[in-house]
């Protein structure tokens, strides 16, 4: 029994064992104590990868700061049009101020979008009535002028007349056209964001932000009739039958409409609205340096003088356009930022031939920059990110080193940084045609005796058999053999003894 009881105890160890043995095989080793998680990586200091220093960098905060500091806009978003989260100023953007006249971009929006420029729209009797702070085109009852002409005087002088006419246009009423404006402001995410009539009198809760107008001029610029509109200088009404004579008006925005040189003109201005009400003066603007346009919003400017405030917004508006023009963006060329380019084109009259070839084409740099975002620029040489890249290319042989084969674009968040050309970087010839052969003719005399061609003879198939499929070996695929082996020994076990005490008991 002694021996009986060892075996059983044995057993009972291996088995406590078997289960510990296969947690050690699946469970993965511990991180050693003190091993520090990893972090991610942090974005770059601002001009890092252009050489920018830190004196560099400490001239242009105080510039930035000097700027917003002494702005007596309540509220400001100065943003890229491409993308509003490239904000470079932002003062309580997210807080409601009465818009003013700015609110007929929205009426102009609407307006392009679903009324034709050579469209006829009359002047309603409402239109006529209005008198006191508002501006006004002068329009008459029943005086008809296209859509065109109509919109010039509501983004040029502001023509309160001209935003009841388009309205009543296209909706019936001031009412029903503020609805389609409200639902229009939600499409483009303009939250914060009430409109009660066209103009922009202070009726009702007429409100928005800055950065919800930042949001409505940029769906704005997009189109390409309200670009043109805003950027005009000046524009002539022409005559009709209760407009005797042509008259020049002249865009209310002075950073468009002064003279080069002279007053507040502004060289890269494009547009977009002034706007005014007894609880603040407001001014969107929009400048352009070569690709990339700046918006700029500026509402609740507050003083005693409409006139004042307006032109002290528009010297703003030129402060905060060139820091941004001079610290935020720069001058880039392909070749710092792409390095090198090729790709493979394939040359597509070889397959004739029997052939599937390609050749080998790289971009020319040829001095192409781009002016861009610093922080942009940042971020892409240092791998943090990288361009989307798009080409249009084609061969046919025979190709020559330095053929022109097509493009490859390199953009990066929406905006075209390099359109290159790609040029092949070797030769490729194209392969010969082969030349048919002759038959030979054959006479009956030439043609030999025909004799019985012997029975092939079956061979064994040269099919390699299949291999047997290798099974992956799991810890529970050699731990439960085991078990069983030692079952089975402990059978035998208890078996040996038993059958002598029987034959000791037969004896």
């Amino acid at each position: 029994m002694k021996h009986v009881r060892r075996l059983l105890a044995s057993f009972l160890m291996i088995l406590l064992l078997v289960p510990v043995i296969s947690l050690a095989e699946q469970t993965p080793e511990p991180t050693p104590e003190g091993t520090p998680e990893p972090t991610p990586t942090p974005t770059p200091l601002f001009g890092v990868t252009l050489g920018i220093d830190d004196a560099q960098r400490a001239k242009r905060d105080k510039a930035h700061r000097s700027i917003l500091g002494a702005s007596r806009a309540q509220g400001v978003y100065v943003a890229d049009a491409n993308d509003l989260s490239l904000c470079y100023f932002a003062k309580r953007e997210h807080v409601t101020f009465p818009p003013g006249s700015t609110t007929k971009i929205m009426t102009a929006l609407l307006t392009l979008e679903n009324v034709p420029l050579d469209e006829i729209v009359t002047t309603p009797r409402e239109a006529t009535l209005l008198g006191g702070t508002n501006t006004m085109l002068g329009l008459a009852k029943d005086e008809q002028l296209s859509a065109e002409d109509m919109l010039y005087g509501l983004m040029l002088v502001s023509g309160n007349d001209c935003a009841i006419s388009l309205a009543f246009h296209q909706a019936g009423s001031e009412e029903a056209f503020a609805e389609r404006m409200n639902e229009r402001a939600a499409e483009l995410g303009m939250v914060d964001t009430n409109f009660t009539n066209p103009c922009g009198r202070n009726v009702g809760d007429n409100h928005t932000t800055p950065y919800d107008l930042a949001l409505l001029t940029q769906a704005a610029m997009q189109n390409a009739d309200f670009r043109k509109i805003v950027a005009t200088a000046e524009y002539t009404i022409p005559a009709n039958p209760l407009r005797k004579k042509p008259e020049l008006i002249r865009n209310s925005n002075r950073l468009v409409s002064d003279a080069p040189g002279r007053g507040y003109h502004y060289p890269y201005a494009i547009g977009v609205k002034t706007g005014a009400t007894a609880l603040g003066t407001c001014l969107v603007n929009a400048a352009k340096k070569e690709d990339v346009t700046i918006l700029c919003v500026q509402m609740g400017m507050l003083g005693d003088d409409n006139a004042e405030r307006r032109a002290e917004l528009f010297w703003r508006a030129i402060q905060f356009f060139e820091y941004v023009f001079t610290y935020e963006y720069t001058d880039v060329d392909a070749e710092t930022m792409i390095g090198s380019y090729e790709q493979a084109v394939r040359v597509e009259n070889l397959s004739p031939f029997g052939a599937d070839g390609f050749v080998t084409a790289k971009a020319g740099f040829n001095g192409a920059t781009a002016y861009r975002p610093v922080r942009e620029i940042d971020l892409l040489l240092t791998g943090l990110t990288q361009f989307s890249v798009t080409a249009n290319a084609r061969a046919e042989a025979p190709v020559h080193r330095g053929d022109l084969l097509g493009t490859v674009t390199f953009s990066y968040n929406g905006r075209v940084w390099f359109e290159l050309p790609l040029y092949a970087d070797q030769d490729i010839e194209l392969p010969p045609t082969p030349v048919p052969s002759t038959p030979i003719p054959v006479t009956e005399e030439a043609l030999p005796t025909p004799t019985a061609s012997p029975t092939p003879v079956p061979t064994a198939s040269a099919t390699p058999e299949p291999e047997a499929p290798q099974r992956s070996v799991s810890p529970e695929g050699i731990v439960l053999p085991i078990v069983g082996a030692l079952l089975l020994g402990l059978i035998a076990a208890l078996a040996i003894p038993l059958t002598r005490r029987r034959k000791g008991t037969d004896e």
